[in-house]
């Protein structure tokens, strides 16, 4: 965990399948674009963000398209099936990052056929604001992860037991919160000789204390 200036940051993950986001414009998008990736925030204004994204695709064409709540500003690169271009987005989900949230974008953050990932620093109080906005477009209909620095900050694992410490501790040094991981449940389970579900059953009652304890 990083703190700046006493500011506690945390790193979540925001997770949206396409069913829950059907009534999101990014469903649509992916029509046209096999994936979308925000890769870098360059401004903002009270209709929304500016960005630099890449695109996947079949068929260069569609750059020139128009989208809903997706305006493609300027292609600043191309190949046949790839783009790296300067957007701005002006739906829901951007303006709620338009405004004044201790909270941003960070990588990776994406849109695919089967749903979008948002990746996000900020604070324990604006996280809550967005889980609030998600459960208003969403309903339910998404999930969050929490990432590696927030569940190695020390102050978080004495909630945990001896075993859900000593397994949480394991799976951290072996990359199983990295992204992508770098291993599994039953690579972990060999190591630690333990059964798997033993491993599943201590990793999702630490995270289970661990998002109690920070309210998102």
């Amino acid at each position: 965990m990083t703190d700046h200036d006493g500011l506690s940051l945390r790193y979540m993950q925001v997770h949206i399948s396409i069913e829950s986001g059907k009534n999101l414009p990014g469903s649509s998008w992916i029509d046209s674009f096999s994936k979308i990736e925000f890769l870098s925030l360059i401004g903002k204004n009270p209709n929304g963000l500016f960005c630099y994204a890449s695109f996947d695709f079949e068929d260069d064409e569609i750059l020139s398209k128009t989208y809903k709540e997706l305006e493609i500003l300027e292609v600043i690169s191309r190949t046949n099936k790839s783009a790296l271009a300067k957007i701005m987005l002006t739906g829901p989900v951007a303006k709620l990052f338009s405004g004044n949230l201790n909270c941003w974008w960070v990588t990776p953050s994406y849109l695919t056929s089967t749903g979008m990932v948002l990746s996000l620093r900020g604070t324990k109080e604006d996280f809550q604001i967005v889980k609030n906005h998600f459960s208003k477009l969403v309903g339910n209909g998404f999930s969050v992860k929490i990432g590696k620095e927030t569940i190695e900050k020390s102050i978080l694992t004495e909630i945990l037991n001896k075993k859900q410490k000593l397994v949480l501790d394991k799976a951290i040094s072996m990359g199983y919160y990295k992204r992508p991981r770098e291993c599994t449940q039953r690579e972990i389970a060999t190591i630690l000789d333990i059964k798997q579900s033993t491993v599943c059953e201590h990793l999702q009652l630490s995270e289970s204390k661990i998002f109690n304890s920070i309210n998102i």
